[in-house]
Protein backbone atom coordinates (compact mmCIF):
# COMPACT_ATOMS: atom_id res chain seq x y z
CA UNK A 1 0.00 0.00 0.00
CA UNK A 2 1.32 3.67 -0.47
CA UNK A 3 2.48 5.02 2.31
CA UNK A 4 1.41 8.22 1.69
CA UNK A 5 -2.66 6.74 1.19
CA UNK A 6 -1.96 4.68 4.72
CA UNK A 7 -0.58 7.94 6.15
CA UNK A 8 -3.87 9.88 5.13
CA UNK A 9 -6.69 6.83 6.19
CA UNK A 10 -4.79 6.63 9.40
CA UNK A 11 -5.37 11.16 9.70
CA UNK A 12 -8.64 10.06 8.96
CA UNK A 13 -9.45 8.12 11.42
CA UNK A 14 -7.99 9.98 14.26
CA UNK A 15 -10.38 12.48 13.24
CA UNK A 16 -13.22 10.92 12.08
CA UNK A 17 -13.94 7.61 14.11
CA UNK A 18 -16.59 7.20 16.57
CA UNK A 19 -14.80 4.18 18.16
CA UNK A 20 -11.17 3.41 18.36
CA UNK A 21 -11.93 -0.01 17.67
CA UNK A 22 -12.30 0.91 13.90
CA UNK A 23 -9.37 0.11 11.55
CA UNK A 24 -8.20 3.19 9.33
CA UNK A 25 -7.36 0.79 6.49
CA UNK A 26 -10.01 -1.96 5.18
CA UNK A 27 -8.78 -4.93 2.49
CA UNK A 28 -11.42 -6.60 0.74
CA UNK A 29 -9.82 -10.57 -0.08
CA UNK A 30 -11.11 -11.29 -3.78
CA UNK A 31 -11.00 -14.86 -5.68
CA UNK A 32 -9.94 -12.83 -8.85
CA UNK A 33 -8.62 -9.75 -8.16
CA UNK A 34 -7.00 -10.42 -4.64
CA UNK A 35 -6.66 -14.51 -4.50
CA UNK A 36 -4.05 -14.45 -2.14
CA UNK A 37 -3.74 -11.65 0.49
CA UNK A 38 -0.54 -12.61 2.45
CA UNK A 39 2.10 -10.26 0.58
CA UNK A 40 -0.68 -7.75 0.93
CA UNK A 41 -1.61 -7.78 4.74
CA UNK A 42 2.22 -7.20 4.88
CA UNK A 43 2.04 -4.11 3.68
CA UNK A 44 -0.57 -2.59 5.39
CA UNK A 45 -0.61 -0.10 8.55
CA UNK A 46 -0.97 -1.82 11.76
CA UNK A 47 -4.65 -2.36 13.08
CA UNK A 48 -5.97 -2.49 9.50
CA UNK A 49 -8.69 -5.07 8.83
CA UNK A 50 -9.09 -7.64 6.22
CA UNK A 51 -12.55 -8.67 5.06
CA UNK A 52 -12.37 -12.14 3.68
CA UNK A 53 -14.94 -12.76 0.92
CA UNK A 54 -13.84 -16.39 -0.70
CA UNK A 55 -17.42 -17.19 -1.07
CA UNK A 56 -16.59 -20.02 -3.21
CA UNK A 57 -13.18 -21.24 -2.18
CA UNK A 58 -13.61 -25.42 -1.48
CA UNK A 59 -11.13 -25.12 1.37
CA UNK A 60 -12.84 -21.73 2.44
CA UNK A 61 -12.62 -22.47 6.24
CA UNK A 62 -8.94 -23.40 5.93
CA UNK A 63 -8.11 -20.34 3.93
CA UNK A 64 -10.00 -18.25 6.64
CA UNK A 65 -8.48 -19.63 9.48
CA UNK A 66 -5.01 -19.35 7.95
CA UNK A 67 -5.60 -15.66 6.85
CA UNK A 68 -6.94 -15.13 10.88
CA UNK A 69 -3.30 -16.23 12.26
CA UNK A 70 -1.77 -14.01 9.87
CA UNK A 71 -3.65 -11.16 11.29
CA UNK A 72 -3.61 -11.86 14.79
CA UNK A 73 0.48 -12.08 14.42
CA UNK A 74 0.24 -8.77 12.20
CA UNK A 75 -2.24 -6.71 14.65
CA UNK A 76 -4.77 -6.66 12.03
CA UNK A 77 -8.63 -7.61 12.43
CA UNK A 78 -10.23 -10.40 10.66
CA UNK A 79 -14.14 -9.90 9.22
CA UNK A 80 -15.63 -12.94 7.49
CA UNK A 81 -18.45 -11.78 4.91
CA UNK A 82 -21.78 -13.64 4.80
CA UNK A 83 -21.16 -16.24 6.82
CA UNK A 84 -21.55 -15.51 10.89
CA UNK A 85 -21.29 -19.36 11.58
CA UNK A 86 -17.72 -19.18 10.35
CA UNK A 87 -16.93 -15.80 11.95
CA UNK A 88 -18.23 -16.87 15.10
CA UNK A 89 -16.42 -20.96 14.93
CA UNK A 90 -13.18 -19.37 14.10
CA UNK A 91 -13.82 -16.33 16.77
CA UNK A 92 -13.50 -13.82 13.79
CA UNK A 93 -13.19 -10.03 14.95
CA UNK A 94 -16.34 -9.03 12.99
CA UNK A 95 -18.82 -10.07 10.44
CA UNK A 96 -19.56 -8.50 7.39
CA UNK A 97 -22.84 -8.13 5.62
CA UNK A 98 -22.36 -7.81 1.72
CA UNK A 99 -25.83 -6.61 -0.13
CA UNK A 100 -27.41 -9.61 -0.52
CA UNK A 101 -28.34 -10.93 3.16
CA UNK A 102 -29.34 -7.34 4.26
CA UNK A 103 -32.66 -7.58 3.67
CA UNK A 104 -34.21 -8.95 6.86
CA UNK A 105 -30.89 -8.14 9.28
CA UNK A 106 -31.74 -8.80 12.81
CA UNK A 107 -31.16 -11.84 13.62
CA UNK A 108 -27.78 -11.84 12.27
CA UNK A 109 -26.89 -8.29 14.36
CA UNK A 110 -28.57 -9.33 17.22
CA UNK A 111 -26.30 -12.75 16.83
CA UNK A 112 -23.25 -11.05 16.40
CA UNK A 113 -23.57 -9.14 19.42
CA UNK A 114 -24.52 -11.55 21.28
CA UNK A 115 -20.97 -13.10 20.24
CA UNK A 116 -18.82 -9.79 20.44
CA UNK A 117 -18.96 -9.55 16.53
CA UNK A 118 -18.04 -6.04 15.03
CA UNK A 119 -20.54 -5.43 11.83
CA UNK A 120 -19.94 -3.70 8.58
CA UNK A 121 -22.03 -3.51 5.69
CA UNK A 122 -21.68 -2.57 1.81
CA UNK A 123 -23.58 0.11 0.77
CA UNK A 124 -24.55 1.20 -2.33
CA UNK A 125 -27.52 3.58 -2.42
CA UNK A 126 -29.12 6.04 -0.46
CA UNK A 127 -32.08 3.24 -0.10
CA UNK A 128 -30.09 0.78 1.09
CA UNK A 129 -28.77 2.86 3.43
CA UNK A 130 -31.95 4.13 5.28
CA UNK A 131 -32.80 0.31 5.48
CA UNK A 132 -30.00 -0.70 7.58
CA UNK A 133 -30.34 2.19 9.43
CA UNK A 134 -33.97 1.54 10.93
CA UNK A 135 -32.19 -1.67 12.80
CA UNK A 136 -30.39 0.50 15.00
CA UNK A 137 -27.12 0.79 16.33
CA UNK A 138 -25.71 -2.65 15.45
CA UNK A 139 -23.85 -1.75 12.76
CA UNK A 140 -19.96 -0.32 13.37
CA UNK A 141 -18.91 -0.08 9.93
CA UNK A 142 -20.28 1.40 6.36
CA UNK A 143 -18.12 0.55 3.38
CA UNK A 144 -19.76 3.02 1.13
CA UNK A 145 -19.16 2.47 -2.79
CA UNK A 146 -18.03 3.36 -5.52
CA UNK A 147 -17.33 6.87 -4.74
CA UNK A 148 -15.23 6.93 -8.16
CA UNK A 149 -15.26 5.38 -11.39
CA UNK A 150 -13.19 2.37 -10.77
CA UNK A 151 -10.83 -0.05 -13.09
CA UNK A 152 -12.35 -3.15 -11.69
CA UNK A 153 -15.77 -1.79 -13.50
CA UNK A 154 -15.12 0.62 -16.41
CA UNK A 155 -18.14 2.36 -17.86
CA UNK A 156 -19.72 1.56 -14.22
CA UNK A 157 -21.83 4.70 -12.50
CA UNK A 158 -20.25 5.51 -9.12
CA UNK A 159 -22.04 7.50 -6.56
CA UNK A 160 -20.04 10.72 -7.19
CA UNK A 161 -18.79 13.36 -4.50
CA UNK A 162 -21.90 15.08 -3.69
CA UNK A 163 -24.27 12.01 -2.97
CA UNK A 164 -21.36 10.24 -1.27
CA UNK A 165 -20.81 12.96 1.12
CA UNK A 166 -24.74 13.03 2.02
CA UNK A 167 -24.51 9.12 2.82
CA UNK A 168 -21.84 9.69 4.65
CA UNK A 169 -23.00 12.30 7.07
CA UNK A 170 -26.10 10.37 7.21
CA UNK A 171 -24.50 7.17 8.60
CA UNK A 172 -22.04 9.53 10.80
CA UNK A 173 -25.06 11.02 12.37
CA UNK A 174 -25.76 7.52 13.23
CA UNK A 175 -22.50 6.76 15.32
CA UNK A 176 -21.37 4.57 12.35
CA UNK A 177 -17.46 4.85 10.83
CA UNK A 178 -17.72 5.63 7.32
CA UNK A 179 -15.23 3.94 4.64
CA UNK A 180 -14.63 5.35 1.16
CA UNK A 181 -14.58 2.35 -1.73
CA UNK A 182 -13.84 2.67 -5.41
CA UNK A 183 -11.40 4.59 -7.12
CA UNK A 184 -9.40 5.72 -3.85
CA UNK A 185 -5.85 6.46 -4.60
CA UNK A 186 -3.60 9.75 -3.01
CA UNK A 187 -3.99 11.62 -6.08
CA UNK A 188 -8.21 12.57 -4.58
CA UNK A 189 -6.87 12.78 -1.36
CA UNK A 190 -7.79 16.77 -1.14
CA UNK A 191 -11.17 15.24 -1.72
CA UNK A 192 -10.79 12.22 1.22
CA UNK A 193 -9.56 14.55 3.50
CA UNK A 194 -13.01 16.80 3.48
CA UNK A 195 -15.50 13.72 4.11
CA UNK A 196 -16.58 12.67 7.17
CA UNK A 197 -14.64 9.01 6.47
CA UNK A 198 -12.54 7.08 9.16
CA UNK A 199 -10.85 5.21 6.61
CA UNK A 200 -10.80 3.61 3.12
CA UNK A 201 -11.64 0.19 1.83
CA UNK A 202 -10.81 -1.86 -1.55
CA UNK A 203 -8.66 -4.10 -3.19
CA UNK A 204 -6.90 -2.21 -5.88
CA UNK A 205 -4.84 -0.27 -3.06
CA UNK A 206 -3.08 -3.55 -2.34
CA UNK A 207 -3.12 -5.28 -6.01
Amino acid sequence: MEPKLAKLAQQLNLRNAPDRSLSPVILMSDDKRLPDPHLALNKLPKGSTLVFRHYDAADRTQQALILRKICRKLGHRFFIAADILLAIRLQADGLHMPGYIQKTPIDLLNTAKKHGLMVSAAIHDMPQLRHLLAFGRNIDAAIISPLFATQSHPGAPCLGYAKFERMAHLATRHGIGVYAMGGVDISRGHMLGKLPICGIAGIGFAT
